[in-house]
């Protein structure tokens, strides 16, 4: 069975709260960093193409002592089989659909909404920034995961 933790965060983690956005995608990068230093092969599902882009881009970029190997995997944009051969081989994959991965170890969904795959992987991580917007989404998605009968854990960061 699918195993969910939701990460809350403070909305004052990271930086500015006004970029909740940016604070989200920091902490994705630090525990994308601990699962790849832990072995587990992972997927990033984000929103849309922007967001892909915008979280491929932190990647390369994060850390400048720090490399995390990824490629973009998409089924509605076209990819050559060439570019879905490397990015099923990179250790992590991010996209916006569902992704078409032999190993499916780890999720970690930085959409709004339950992405209707995640029962294809054996764990889940929701990142929670704490302000009410952000809380109606995840009270929702929290709820979604408990009707699919999964009791999620809670880590307050």
């Amino acid at each position: 069975m699918t195993r969910v933790t939701f990460y809350l965060l403070d909305s004052n983690f990271g930086s500015n709260p006004e970029n909740n956005g940016q604070n989200q995608q920091q902490f994705a990068c630090r525990l994308i960093d601990k699962a790849w230093r832990g072995g587990l092969p992972m997927h990033i599902h984000t929103t849309d193409e922007s967001s892909c882009k915008s979280m491929d881009q932190l990647l390369w970029s994060w850390r400048e002592d720090s490399f995390l190997p990824h490629g973009i995997i998409s089924q509605t944009q076209g990819c050559t089989p060439e570019r879905v051969l490397l990015a099923k081989e990179s250790p992590i994959t991010l996209g916006f659909d569902h992704p078409v991965l032999e190993s499916k170890r780890l999720l970690i969904n930085l959409s709004p909404d339950v992405p209707p795959f995640f029962k294809d992987f054996a764990r889940v991580c929701e990142i929670v920034v704490q302000n009410p917007d952000q809380k109606a989404v995840s009270r929702a998605k929290f709820r979604a995961y408990r009707q699919a009968g999964i009791e999620p854990e809670v880590h307050n960061m």
